[in-house]
């Protein structure tokens, strides 16, 4: 009765053992592509954060050039505005 007693706990755990390993390699491996599918989602905001502020540098350019006198002359002369002698 103890060896029959003794192989049932040794099967028990060695069956525990393998649920274990399983288990933990399935969270592992969802764990590494979850980081990958992260780090793939941080370079595409680092990018579209790098255009809008292009985007931004070149709007803001262009109302300042605007905002000079060059700027307002040539909107002038584009709209038909005609200087009195």
């Amino acid at each position: 009765m103890t060896e029959e007693k003794r192989n049932r706990i040794l099967a028990a755990v060695t069956v525990n053992v393998i649920l274990l390993i399983a288990i933990l390699a399935a969270v592992i491996i969802y764990q590494i592509i979850e980081i990958k599918i992260v780090s793939r989602n941080r370079e595409e905001i680092i990018k579209k954060i790098e255009y809008l502020q292009n985007e931004t540098d070149k709007t803001e350019n262009t109302l300042d050039y605007y905002q000079s006198y060059e700027g307002l002359l040539e909107l002038a002369y584009k709209y038909g505005f005609v200087f009195g002698k």
